[in-house]
């Protein structure tokens, strides 16, 4: 696990905005060493540093400049590419990329006659907890309606793969100059490990509700990922909206 902290903030020139010295540290044990840091030119550091796994390596989104999203290769903490600096370029705020579970459920259902039913699948837990990370057993006991046997359920949820990373992601914040609510837009992430991000407003003009984090934000609970059914792929994404009260008109936010 990684995490960065604010080690030190200064004034980059007088009268100037105040620049920030990040540390990275990686957390084991609940104890953390710091192996790298960086500078940033502005003196909030937001939530923009989201470490992330693919192909058997592990990269951050982090943002050094406040007009640019970049990939940080760790643990080496080697900056690998990314967006430039732009006057105008979109500001960061918040990261998020999505994880996501293979799992095998394992369903059997006794009586005193033996095993009755038994049932296995798979399916896949999207933003699973650390609970679902490991193997467990639920099971309870009820009256059959129909036959009337007193039966048991023992249903087993088994890992079929470590905590996987979508090769996408999603970055909130605005356009420099633009003072009003984050906006959402998507990561394209699918060449992170040669140093490439695609941002992309795939989504429209949409906008992060106040005092919500892009995580909380996003709903991947019924994301199917590489299943060709079309309602697979979608996900729900809270925004918040404006209305003319009087008239329920939807108000725009460049009108």
């Amino acid at each position: 696990m990684y995490i960065v902290k604010v080690l030190e903030t200064f004034e980059y020139s007088p009268g100037g905005w105040n620049r920030s010295k990040i540390g990275v540290f990686r957390v084991e044990n609940d104890s953390e060493e710091q192996i790298s840091e960086y500078e940033r030119n502005y003196s909030t550091i937001f939530s923009t540093f989201f470490p992330f796994h693919q192909d058997g390596k592990d990269f951050a989104l982090y943002s050094p400049d406040y007009t640019v999203t970049r990939i940080m290769e760790l643990p080496s903490c080697k900056d690998i590419g990314g967006e430039e600096p732009h006057s105008i370029g979109f500001c960061p705020t918040d990261y998020f990329v999505p994880t996501y579970i293979d799992q095998k459920i394992i369903s059997v259902t006794t009586s005193e006659r033996g095993i009755i039913d038994e049932r296995t699948w798979k399916v896949k837990v999207n933003e699973p907890s650390e609970k679902v990370l490991e193997e467990f057993t639920t099971s309870h006991k009820y009256t059959n309606g129909n036959t009337g046997e007193e039966c048991e359920n023992k249903t087993t949820y088994h890992p079929l793969t470590p905590l996987l990373y979508y090769p996408f992601g999603f970055v909130a914040g605005c356009v420099w100059g633009d003072d009003s609510t984050d906006k959402i837009q998507y990561l394209d992430l699918s060449e992170a490990e040669k140093g490439v991000i695609k941002r992309e407003e795939r989504f429209g003009y949409i906008e992060l509700p106040e005092n919500l984090s892009l995580k909380e934000a996003i709903n991947m609970y019924d994301y199917g990922y590489d299943n060709e059914d079309e309602i697979a792929n979608y996900i729900r994404i809270n925004i918040m909206q404006t209305f003319d009260l009087r008239s329920g008109k939807i108000i725009h936010p460049f009108e």
